[in-house]
């Protein structure tokens, strides 16, 4: 399914389908709640179904069913009104409709997609010129560190050279990609990275929390002014 139709399914008022096999296994979908929903459900799933139980996401019980035969549904208003269009289908009258469906592990793994924080790698050394692949080693040092804390790394951007000089390619970079709402977290080895102007440092961890933009590092954790008011940056 589509990503931008999945997200709208999920929004909706939502059915859990159980559909037990013969062998006792069971497969868990979602879709939308309706009668002509559900009934629809029925009859796409009874060729794989010994049983099925659906619930609402609150875990109680709509119906339950042997085959395609409702057993229990305890909403008897409800029960008319999936019988109606249900029964039509079962005597070949009408055909189901192709109602959006989707597995519980593909709603889950899109939700954690959608949960997941979206982390910008910044590296940055002091020497004019990388002759021992130290920025490689900060980059993958972040990517691993990315990887442990579930972050989507979208991006990244370096700089060789001075510290105390803020005016630097890669940290506009990051400025940018802040301003425009691409990244959730910057990650960077240690907090000297960002600079060594404490002043200026000061400053731009201001304004990335004025973003609500979090900094990670994975030698100092989360770093936030109100945790460390006076940096040491030596």
């Amino acid at each position: 399914m589509q990503k931008e139709a999945l997200a709208e399914l999920l929004k909706k008022d939502l059915i859990i389908g159980y559909v037990y096999g013969s062998d006792g296994e069971h497969q868990e979908f979602y879709f939308e709640k309706s009668p002509s929903g559900i009934a629809s459900f029925i009859m796409l799933k009874k060729e794989h179904a010994d049983k099925m139980i659906l619930t609402d996401t609150l875990d109680r019980l709509v119906l339950d069913t042997y085959g395609e035969f409702i057993n229990r549904c305890p909403d008897q208003k409800l029960l008319q009104e999936i019988t109606k269009v249900l029964v039509p289908m079962q005597m070949g009258d009408k055909e189901p409709a192709e109602i959006p469906i989707v597995s519980v592990e593909e709603a889950q793994a899109f939700w954690s997609q959608e949960n997941q924080q979206r982390a910008w790698l910044y590296c940055r050394i002091d020497a004019p010129e990388d002759t021992h692949g130290a920025l490689k080693g900060q980059k993958k040092e972040l990517m691993d560190y990315a990887e442990q804390m579930s972050f989507e790394v979208v991006g990244e951007s370096e700089d060789l050279g001075n510290g105390q000089d803020f005016d630097r390619t890669g940290l506009t970079e990051v400025l940018k990609a802040a301003g425009e709402g691409k990244m959730d977290v910057l990650l960077v080895k240690k907090l000297d990275r960002l600079g060594r102007d404490t002043a200026k440092t000061l400053e731009f961890i201001r304004g990335l929390e004025q973003l609500g933009i979090e900094l990670y590092s994975p030698l100092e954790g989360i770093i936030k002014l109100e945790q460390s008011p006076h940096l040491s940056l030596q």
